[in-house]
This record gives C-alpha cells, structure tokens and sequence, in this order.
C-alpha cells in the first residue's frame, strides 16, 4: 500500500493553497482550503506521523473530495493548484459564478 510522507505533504498542500486553521490542537494540524474568502473544505494532519498510510489517506481524501488518486497527485504536487479548483468546481462546491 502507498504511503505518503507526512511533512511533504503537508508542505505541498500549503503550496496548493490550503492555509493553517485557527482551529488547533495539541495533536493535529488543521489546514484549510479557501476559495474567494470562503472555507470551502479543511484537512489535518497528525503532529506525530512521519508516514501517511492507506487509512490516513482515505480520510483526507474524503475530507479534499478527491479520488484517491487524484488526492496522492495533490499531496505530490502533479495536480496543480488550477486543476484542483476545477475538479472541486465539477462537484458543485463553489457557486457558478466564482
């Protein structure tokens, strides 16, 4: 099973534009994603994990709404930032005129 390591990750999700939450924990990162102001979906990460495995990554998926794929390209930088916003934008996340 592919695993995903934790830091890059987390570093290139902050390249695609996902922001640190003011929500905070002792034991998790939160990251947002905003589109034109608004939350539109957040993440998190565990400060502890070195490695993201097949569960982690299934529930960050979930929470990015992406495919599994799709999310592992995201976390790895091959899905740009653009392309991101149009798949989010196909699945009515964003109102039509944004």
């Amino acid at each position: 099973m592919p695993t995903l390591d934790a830091k890059k990750t987390y570093k290139n999700l902050k390249k695609k534009g996902f922001e640190d939450s003011q929500n905070r924990s002792d034991d998790h990162k939160y990251l947002e994603f905003r589109h034109n102001g608004k939350v539109v979906l957040y993440t998190k990460i565990s400060h502890g994990e070195k490695e993201l495995g097949g569960s982690l990554i299934g529930q960050m998926k979930r929470q990015c709404k992406l495919e599994k794929s799709d999310f592992v390209d995201l976390a790895n930088c091959p899905l740009s930032l653009d392309d991101y916003v149009v798949k989010l934008r196909a699945q009515g996340l964003f109102d039509t005129d944004e």
